[in-house]
């Protein structure tokens, strides 16, 4: 969740609306919404594991928003963006790599949640070296 007040006036839009915001006004933003419309990503309910790599990955990432900005922006002093987002994705990606180092096999189990997709770890076999 990410939630902030507004500096200037402006107006918010999406495809077919526009929504004026007035300074001082607190906007709220609950992250697992921004990357589901169904008019940027095919199939927005379900984890695809590729949906960002090659040209059309490139192409949707710029509707990925960290706190206050584009992935694909770099944090500066003045946007006020998530200056350690870079790192919260690094940690991520090695997290992945140690349970595919430490674990031979696990086994998840996928369902839904009110949130959207819930995965629930059964069953763990410790890797034999």
């Amino acid at each position: 969740m990410q939630y902030g007040r507004a500096k200037r006036d402006m107006v918010v839009e999406s495809h077919d609306y526009g929504f004026e915001v007035r300074e001082g006004e607190m906007l709220f933003d609950y992250q697992p919404m921004a990357t589901k419309d169904p008019r940027v990503f095919a199939r927005p309910e379900e984890y695809v594991p590729d949906r960002f790599l090659g040209d059309d990955g490139a192409r949707l990432l710029r509707h990925v928003v960290w706190s206050n900005g584009p992935e694909t922006a770099s944090p500066t002093l003045q946007d006020k963006q998530c200056a350690g987002k870079d790192f919260v994705v690094l940690i991520a990606r090695l997290l992945v790599a140690e349970i595919f180092l430490r674990y031979d096999s696990f086994d998840v189990q996928v369902g839904a949640s009110a949130l959207g997709s819930s995965v629930t770890v059964t069953s763990l076999k410790k890797a034999t070296f």
